[in-house]
């Protein structure tokens, strides 16, 4: 099995002769929720977005523990030649990134991870992969129609938008539905207690990390900068979490140009 990819390639050689950079989407998301940010950082090095597995275009299979989902960016990585990479995961991405540099930081040479600590968290997605889950395509004929269906399951409009994403016209003329969901909603579901763990490799990962929170999201507390230093031993700048002002979960949506500027300044310190 090998994940949906996309290649941001740079214009000049010697930015194509870079470390390149993969990124990690969220729960529920795509490699597409970050495309903008990877066209910027692509001026600098090669920049890989990836489909993790059940979602977007890669492929559905068994099994969401983040042992499998790390594993599955080293084939990419593997395929493509690549000996050794810079990572950014977000949410569920930053946990398979951070079990991914724990358990082989030889492959990893910089590390960043946007809005959420290597621990276990509530169950706060229940309601929406409930939502999503019933939602009955056969009848609903309209993303307006879904959207509308989703409402008292899902408040937030801009979460709503997001998920909907997800939505994929039907090809197929003998099918009675318009939609159907692009990501492996059943099995999503199945492991969203594994993707809400997190069971990491007793290690620590020396090299370079930047940890990125949004100060309106309450993923990243002030009580875990203990636990992510002592996994993270080398954090960047000065051992403390970097927090973007008036962000919240999103802050690569939130505020982009300071998202892209911090990430790019991080990047470009390395030899």
């Amino acid at each position: 099995m090998l994940l949906n990819f996309k290649i941001f390639s740079p214009g000049e050689i010697i930015a194509q002769q870079q470390t390149p950079l993969f990124i990690l989407h969220g729960l529920l998301g795509s490699k597409d929720n970050w495309r903008s940010q990877a066209k910027r950082l692509s001026t600098r090095q090669p920049v890989f977005t990836l489909d993790l597995r059940n979602h977007g275009d890669s492929p559905h299979v068994k099994g969401m523990s983040y042992r499998a989902m790390a594993n599955d960016v080293l084939k990419v990585a593997t395929q493509e030649g690549i000996n050794h990479f810079n990572l950014l995961g977000h949410s569920m991405g930053g946990k398979v990134a951070m079990h991914l540099a724990l358990a082989h930081g030889n492959c990893v040479n910089r590390l960043i991870v946007v809005d959420i600590a290597p621990k276990a968290y509530p169950l706060w997605h229940l309601k929406t992969l409930q939502g999503l889950m019933s939602v009955p395509l056969d009848r609903l004929k309209s993303r307006k129609a879904i959207d509308d269906y989703l409402k008292p399951w899902i408040e937030d409009s801009t979460e709503r938008t997001f998920l909907l994403k997800n939505l994929q016209r039907v090809t197929k003329p003998t099918t009675n539905t318009v939609y159907q969901w692009r990501c492996n909603l059943t099995e999503i579901s199945k492991g969203y207690l594994n993707i809400a763990g997190f069971n990491h490799p007793d290690s620590t990962f020396t090299k370079e990390s930047l940890f990125i929170k949004g100060e309106n999201s309450p993923y990243i507390q002030q009580k875990d900068e203990a636990l992510i230093r002592s996994l993270f031993p080398n954090l960047s700048p000065n051992k403390k979490v970097v927090v973007m002002k008036n962000a919240g979960h999103l802050p690569h949506f939130d505020d982009p140009d300071t998202f892209y500027q911090i990430v790019s300044s991080f990047l470009q310190q390395q030899n």
